[in-house]
């Protein structure tokens, strides 16, 4: 990585130089002015196409015709060098997508947690603590980005989606916990997953206590509200405590 880093400035440091040669050069060397001398110098590192200039007695001079030859030089490194980064992050992000398809393909009996909200990372600290595999779907794709990079199987993509579900292998998992901030869309997915696979464990978060019935009518086994359980652990504490 550092290598990298070091090559990536030498480049830039080159191209730099570079440029600040051939201007100079045409300016206190051949007394162009600066515009001209400033055009030509970009043009000529960036490969615009079509480029003649009306400055008489211009490419005669030995000056244009050393940085001419330079400054191709430089954009063909520069040319490489950009086509490189650009070939190696677009197959770093091909080659990684595709071992995360491949390890969820290759899950079974997992948990999809749907939502890696504050209670859906409570819920993953808690299925880490007991070895249990599982796959999280978030739109988000900051959380995304973050997962991949701790190597936490995760499927980009909103979880009331059929499709996504499948992706994460719902039809092979052994429960599902939704736990969005949403209790429509817990709801949904309870239902989704439930038509998807019948022998599925669910367990959901509800916002409000008139969804509990709803959410368990759809397909739930298990509804917490956590707000009530923060209550129950708190009057549990106190309780102990005095």
């Amino acid at each position: 990585m550092a290598f990298r880093w070091k090559l990536d400035y030498a480049i830039a440091f080159l191209i730099i130089c570079v440029f600040i040669s051939s201007f100079s050069s045409l300016i206190l060397i051949s007394n162009i002015n600066t515009s001209t001398a400033l055009y030509w110098t970009a043009a000529t590192i960036f490969s615009v196409p079509g480029l003649v200039l009306d400055v008489p007695h211009f490419y005669e001079l030995w000056t244009v015709q050393i940085f001419t030859f330079i400054n191709g030089l430089a954009y063909l490194i520069l040319v490489t060098f950009v086509t490189a980064k650009f070939v190696n992050i677009l197959s770093k992000i091909d080659v990684h997508k595709r071992e995360m398809k491949r390890k969820i393909d290759s899950m079974s009996d997992h948990i999809i947690v749907c939502g890696y909200g504050k209670v859906g990372q409570k819920a993953c600290e808690v299925l880490d603590d007991h070895t249990m595999a599982y796959v999280v779907i978030d739109r988000n794709p900051k959380t995304v980005k973050l997962l991949r990079e701790m190597n936490v199987p995760v499927v980009e993509g909103d979880a009331t989606h059929s499709a996504v579900l499948k992706i994460a292998g719902i039809e092979r998992a052994g429960g599902l916990i939704a736990a969005l901030g949403n209790d429509t869309k817990n709801v949904y997915i309870t239902l989704t997953a439930r038509e998807l696979n019948h022998d599925l464990t669910i367990a959901s978060r509800a916002i409000s206590e008139e969804v509990v019935s709803k959410l368990h009518r759809a397909g739930a086994e298990v509804v917490v509200l956590p707000e009530v359980v923060a209550g129950l652990e708190l009057g549990k504490e106190m309780a102990e405590g005095i």
